[in-house]
């Protein structure tokens, strides 16, 4: 556990700058701690620095803290914070803006969406003249069209409501779009080949359907939604939506999996922090880009890395699609698909997926040259199980073949995993994050896999049970606004799989949405979990999920929601109160860059030919440096903080 006095030096900085915490006991609880030496307490006693002095029985605290104030918790459930370790909040906040088109609509029907009351300016949206919409499902459209002879594709009707004006529509899931030709055109595609990573799909004719599918988006994306200060504005209003989401359900860390650095998440993050309004700490990811230049992208993210713990808000992930997702076909799989709805576009025979970045040795170049040169950790995305293998074996690259011994490194989603690279995630150290959410446990979704994999590799899916009886560490986080943003609908979720390969108890999950992300984020040592040194971040629920039937635990309530002991969902809260963004000292804390955001200015980031990347930044350390004015009154401590820290 964290030093006290550790806990106090960081709390120094991310304190209330309107007022601090109340000094205050809350009491009649169930206090659930997730810390094995203590496991249950009725009461938690919290400093004015928002750090919990006293875990243990009402008498014990009011005697030790006779002025506290009491909070009657009238006998409710307290847990550590929930720590969401992949969502998308600035992207769900600007989705929920958008016209919004149903998954099952009809092609033909796509454009009366658009004339809907609640489509603000016909779908006029970020101020560049394009039309914008979000909700199609891509392998919907592509079964009309296989079904039904007569349906035309998704470009000529977009060309004849828009056939001027560039119009795209994102899909349900972050993986692909709709666009007509003047879009398609707007950014150089309609006569170019697919770009590194995506595919832009024509038919057997060379025809374009409008379907655009995995990286080929982010071009559209940006064209459509420009960094511009508009735009920013936007991005900002629609983080702020965001949280309020984020409280209500008690979550109080996130990682911020989109980072898509094009699109004003970098700025909408760090604003909310300057302005005092962030609502939980972030360990976010920057996007590693398959069609930019190599070099010069490594070069532009160690720029834009930081890692200031003294922060509510990092960029210290870089998220790394490996390969697609099932259901377009796109994850890459050790054996081909038994169906590929895309068949038409590819005609491949033995389609097994695709790879973002074409080849293991591009991949494991980016993911060292990240690792080695500024303590990124890795985020990969997978969904196939051959997806799965290769992001392994690109961490046991960065890593020597050996367990890592640093900050764990990621793979996210894990829908397959093949049985031979189960055990690799314990003997590497690698986190195993899942989206367990319910529409993709149903015996409906199954089937529709066993379409596309067979009912063997069907059988398989989701195998989050199979690892953790492997020993890996793993994560359940919710890839909102793809999926349901609940933890507590998540926990009911992976008690009650319908294929039986549920976690035994409560008491096996909550470690899953708490300490676990903790540990994979860098913070289990300030949060996580219910102990004396730690920061006040905790959820307090209107029924004890531990004693209810399994099948009922998403009825219960978030009622009350702490971040480092503030009250920011609940009776009286005030969010306006938050601010992690209190300077504190003339140099940079983290060592990698500038003293207001821990960036770097690109052109200080060198690359040799040899494919080693090294940051040089002029009168800065590159060992991480703490709070001189907050620890000279403690020298005894100074030696081991500088190791810690």
């Amino acid at each position: 556990m964290m030093n006290m006095f550790v806990a106090r030096a960081l709390a120094a900085v991310l304190l209330l700058a309107a007022g601090v915490s109340a000094q205050e006991i809350l009491y009649n609880a169930i206090v659930y701690t997730v810390n094995p030496s203590q496991p249950s307490a009725e009461a938690i006693a919290i400093d004015a620095d928002g750090i919990i002095v006293g875990v243990g029985t009402y008498d014990d605290l009011t005697s030790e803290f006779p002025d506290y104030t009491l909070t009657d918790l009238e006998g409710q459930l307290v847990l550590p914070g929930f720590q969401d370790a992949h969502l998308h909040a600035v992207e769900a906040g600007i989705n929920a803006q958008l016209c919004f088109v149903e998954a099952d609509a009809l092609i033909e029907d796509i454009p009366y969406y658009f004339d809907e009351p609640d489509c603000t300016d016909y779908g006029e949206f970020g101020g560049e003249g394009w039309v914008m919409g979000a909700g199609v499902d891509l392998e919907a459209i592509v079964q009309e069209l296989e079904t039904n002879l007569t349906a035309r594709y998704p470009i000529t009707v977009l060309d004849e409501s828009w056939p001027d004006q560039p119009v795209v529509i994102l899909d349900q899931f972050g993986h692909g779009c709709l666009a007509n030709t003047a879009a398609l055109q707007a950014v150089g595609y309609f006569n170019s080949p697919d770009p590194p990573g995506g595919h832009i799909l024509k038919d057997s004719d060379g025809f374009h359907t409008g379907i655009v599918t995995e990286n080929a988006q982010q071009k559209l994306r940006e064209a459509a939604f420009p960094n511009t200060e508009a735009n920013q504005q936007v991005a900002y209003e629609s983080l702020l939506d965001a949280l309020d989401e984020l409280r209500s359900n008690g979550i109080t860390t996130v990682s911020d999996a989109g980072g898509f650095y094009h699109q004003a998440q970098i700025e909408s993050w760090e604003r909310a922090e300057e302005e005092g309004v962030l609502t939980v700490r972030a360990s976010n990811a920057l996007y590693v880009y398959p069609d930019s230049n190599t070099v010069d992208q490594i070069r532009v993210m160690i720029s834009k890395f930081s890692n200031d713990p003294n922060k509510l808000v990092r960029f210290n992930q870089a998220k790394i699609y490996v390969d697609g997702i099932l259901s377009l076909s796109t994850g890459k799989l050790y054996e081909p698909y038994t169906y590929d709805p895309f068949d038409f576009y590819r005609n491949e025979e033995n389609w097994s997926g695709f790879e973002y970045f074409g080849s293991n040795e591009t991949l494991n170049f980016v993911a060292k040259s990240l690792v080695d040169n500024s303590d990124f950790q890795l985020h990969f995305h997978t969904t196939g199980d051959a997806g799965a293998g290769l992001a392994l074996s690109a961490i046991e690259f960065v890593q020597g073949g050996a367990k890592t011994t640093g900050p764990p490194h990621r793979i996210t989603h894990c829908y397959l995993v093949d049985e031979k690279d189960r055990r690799r995630f314990a003997e590497l150290g690698v986190v195993a994050d899942f989206q367990l959410a319910p529409s993709s446990l149903t015996p409906e979704y199954r089937t529709k896999m066993e379409g596309f994999l067979g009912r063997t590799r069907a059988d398989t899916l989701l195998p989050a049970l199979e690892l953790y009886e492997a020993n890996a560490t793993i994560t359940l986080s919710s890839d909102w606004d793809a999926d349901t943003l609940s933890p507590l609908e998540k926990i009911q979720t992976v008690l009650t799989r319908p294929d039986g390969r549920s976690f035994p108890d409560v008491a096996t999950v909550i470690p899953m949405l708490t300490i676990n992300p903790a540990y994979l984020l860098q913070h289990d040592d300030t949060t996580g979990s219910i102990e004396v040194g730690k920061f006040a971040d905790l959820a307090v629920i209107d029924q004890d999920i531990f004693n209810m039937p399994v099948d009922e635990i998403s009825t219960a309530n978030v009622t009350r929601t702490y971040l480092q002991g503030d009250l920011i969902f609940g009776p009286g809260a005030d969010v306006s109160r938050v601010d992690g963004s209190i300077e504190i000292s003339e140099t940079d804390p983290t060592g990698a860059g500038s003293e207001e955001n821990g960036a770097t200015d690109p052109k200080d980031v060198e690359i040799d030919t040899g494919g080693n990347v090294a940051v040089s930044v002029e009168g800065q350390s590159s060992s991480p440096a703490v709070f001189s004015s907050l620890l000279a009154a403690c020298l005894c401590f100074s030696v081991s903080l500088l190791s810690f820290l």
